[in-house]
């Protein structure tokens, strides 16, 4: 059984990598004013350049973490006996200090469907040690993607759509875990959910994505017949 991964680095704004690449780097420029206050200025290209921060090199970033990458894989084939139809896609963003070391690192796009997936591909990164930034604490961000196994029939892919009377009957419940979630989840036959995961559109928000996984995994779905589906909505 083989799985195919791909990944790519992101540090601040989108750049892709020539047509057809199937990863992507993001760089982020720095400046500073004389009285060190931060600033946000605009090149002649258009793009916008934060100050202070530090600045990280993206090959550095990379080659760092390739070499953990069967520390991330391991996280989805652990799962592989209870949801085979197991992949997608997860952006994470980090902030390291001065010395290299994860201050943090939250999900804020995915699509894999699994909390407990989720949630170990996010230790595996916060473990990672890099190369020390130059200039100070320095943020970037991390996409990988993995697709299920050859030999598994993917999920069936719904739109969100396809369970719009199901989001507005249970949206009260998601009330204690507040709002600017993306949720992922897999549906079995009978309308179970097999599994759910979430990313946060902001690092405050990553606290609750247990409780946004615990909280959509209780609904009563729509039958998606013989073969699991695949949902995405935001929240």
């Amino acid at each position: 059984m083989r799985t195919l991964v791909k990944f790519g680095l992101a540090l601040g704004l989108v750049l892709a990598i020539g047509c057809g690449s199937e990863s992507e780097v993001e760089t982020t420029e720095t400046t500073e004013d004389t009285t060190g206050s931060e600033e946000t200025v605009r090149r002649d290209d258009g793009v916008q350049i934060q100050g202070l921060m530090g600045t990280i090199d993206a090959d550095e970033v990379r080659m760092t973490i390739e070499p953990k990458l069967t520390r991330f894989m391991r996280c989805f084939s652990r799962r592989y006996n209870d949801i085979e139809i197991l992949g997608g896609h997860i952006h994470m963003n980090f902030r390291v200090d001065v010395e290299g070391n994860v201050l943090w690192v939250f999900p804020n796009e995915s699509t894999i469907g699994d909390r407990e997936t989720e949630r170990c591909l996010v230790e595996t990164a916060a473990a990672i040690r890099f190369p020390r930034p130059r200039g100070g604490e320095a943020e970037f961000g991390y996409p990988l993607d993995l697709d299920p196994p050859e030999d598994v029939r993917p999920p069936v892919a719904w739109g969100e759509s396809s369970i719009s009377d199901v989001l507005e009957a249970n949206r009260g419940s998601l009330r204690e875990c507040g709002s600017g979630y993306s949720v992922t989840m897999y549906i079995g036959p009978g309308g179970e959910v097999m599994a759910a995961g979430a990313a946060a559109d902001e690092r405050t928000g990553a606290q609750n994505l247990d409780c946004v996984t615990e909280a959509v995994s209780q609904w009563e779905m729509p039958d998606p017949g013989s073969y699991p589906a695949k949902v995405s909505f935001s929240i």
